[in-house]
């Protein structure tokens, strides 16, 4: 027999999955016109075809959630660690924002070290093979690691149950 959920279970949950959601569509509104650009070599439609995945991922995952399936909740949880990473440099460069986002990033360039903070909202994301133009920057995705705990408590609780 399931316990019920708590209002701030349910709040949560709910919060997540229109992150998730919003993110979602957003990411898919900005790559899907951008496919020709992404159709030069085999290597560069595959990562386009990774991009628009985590976004189907976040979109599929999120209406599973929203009807309490755990199933929603577990690709919800892969997805979030995959958008937890933030980094770039000349040989590869790798971020995923989905929904939201706020990244410590420390840079690492000549002569402009330093720190800054990112927020965003919706969608942004990258991943760009040698060569690229971009500097040395590492950061992480707070946001994410914040629904890896709400999600892994919720599979978790579903599970023993």
């Amino acid at each position: 027999m399931m316990s019920p959920e708590s209002h701030l279970q349910v709040r949560l949950r709910q919060f997540v999955c229109l992150i998730y959601f919003v993110g979602g569509i957003a990411g898919l509104y900005y790559l899907l016109p951008q496919i020709h650009l992404f159709t030069t070599s085999w290597l560069t439609l595959t990562l386009f075809g990774l991009l628009v995945f985590q976004n189907l991922v976040a979109l599929g995952g999120s209406v599973l959630f929203w009807q309490k399936r755990t199933r929603g909740a577990e690709w919800l949880y892969w997805l979030s660690w995959t958008s937890v990473p933030v980094f770039s440099s000349p040989l590869i460069s790798y971020y995923s924002i989905i929904g939201l986002g706020v990244v410590p990033i420390l840079r690492l360039e000549t002569g402009n070290y330093g720190s800054e903070l990112l927020l965003r909202f919706g969608y942004s994301g990258a991943l760009k093979w040698f060569p690229t133009q971009d500097l040395y920057q590492l950061g992480f995705n707070i946001i994410p690691l914040v629904f890896i705990a709400i999600l892994r408590q919720y599979v978790s609780l579903q599970g023993k149950q």
